[in-house]
């Protein structure tokens, strides 16, 4: 059987469902337990006190973080803090946050990546332990894996 492949930069929201959950199909069929390959998408926001929470959820953001629950664990996507209220403990009290609610969730560990650049301090602070790392990427940095477990 022939194929042809394409590429395609920035793909729909559409496609990228549908290959998600194509190969959430396939893998619950090969899990003792298929409810743990259900997987659900979670954000935590802050924003500043007395700011009504607006109709456009991007709106007056102070922070954020991004998550995957799946497999009985949680994958940080991301965790971003404006630069105005970085060191004021916000990002530690978003990371509080959603290791209480992975925690309710039944998830035994917690784990996510970040760049030499970022915040590898800022994690291990908070308990999270190197499992691996990618050397010299992005070049003249390195990316390291980063776990906890609940």
């Amino acid at each position: 059987m022939e194929f042809t492949f394409g590429k395609i930069l920035d793909p729909s929201v559409g496609l990228q469902e549908t290959l998600w959950k194509n190969l959430q199909s396939e893998s619950m069929k090969r899990l003792a337990n298929p409810a743990l390959g259900e997987v659900t998408s979670l954000a935590i926001t802050a924003r500043r006190a007395n700011t009504a929470l607006p109709e456009n959820q991007e709106e007056n953001l102070a922070a954020g973080l991004l998550a995957l629950v799946y497999f009985g664990g949680m994958n940080l996507q991301c965790l971003w803090v404006d630069p105005r209220f970085q060191g004021q403990g916000l990002g530690s009290k978003m990371l509080q946050s959603v290791e209480k609610e992975a925690r309710q969730m039944g998830c035994n560990i917690i784990w996510g990546h970040t760049f030499a650049f970022q915040a590898r301090g800022f994690y291990e602070k908070a308990g999270y332990e190197v499992f691996g790392e990618l050397v010299d990427y992005p070049p003249g940095q390195g990316c390291v894996f980063m776990k906890k477990d609940l």
